[in-house]
């Protein structure tokens, strides 16, 4: 009986051996149970973090490109402009020239012009003015109705033809 004794014993240490163990094993069962739901809880932050930074990512990428196309609408109106400016300036130099022509040609054609005849009449009429006063004022002794009729006023030769 002894040895039933023993293998008894034996049996009961060896069943709160595999208590021990499977109380150890429950708790190890527990504990990665909760780092298993550690885990998920983790990894379900992350993937809605990473969620959130892909709609960041999206949202900022369309501003992007939309941006992109503002900035290309405006190179465009820029380079339209620039060639606006040119454009103004190259008709600005062209209607200088022009002018610097029509100055140099009216200039040189003065004399066939009708302001060149009645300014050369109102001087005519002028110098033959100040001669005749000029005589008045000078010599006043000197009767100048023989030279006014003699020598009449440019308007009134015009006068005479007509």
């Amino acid at each position: 009986m002894e040895g039933l004794k023993m293998a008894l014993e034996s049996a009961r240490a060896a069943y709160e051996q595999l208590e021990a163990d499977l109380k150890e094993s429950d708790s190890n069962l527990l504990n990665m149970t909760k780092q298993l739901d550690n885990a998920n809880a983790a990894q379900k932050v992350a993937a809605e973090a990473l969620e959130a930074a892909n709609n960041e990512k999206r949202r900022l990428l369309d501003e992007a490109k939309s941006r992109e196309e503002e900035m290309s609408g405006l190179r465009e109106e820029l380079a339209k402009s620039e060639r606006g400016k040119k454009e103004a300036e190259d008709g600005k130099r062209e209607v200088e020239a022009r002018l610097a022509n029509a100055e140099v040609d009216f200039v040189a054609n003065f004399h066939n012009t009708e302001a060149y005849t009645n300014f050369a009449d109102y001087f005519a009429r002028v110098g033959h003015q100040e001669v005749l006063t000029a005589l008045r004022n000078d010599h006043p002794e000197f009767d100048v109705k023989n030279l006014e009729a003699r020598f009449p006023p440019p308007d009134a030769e015009g006068e005479e033809d007509s």
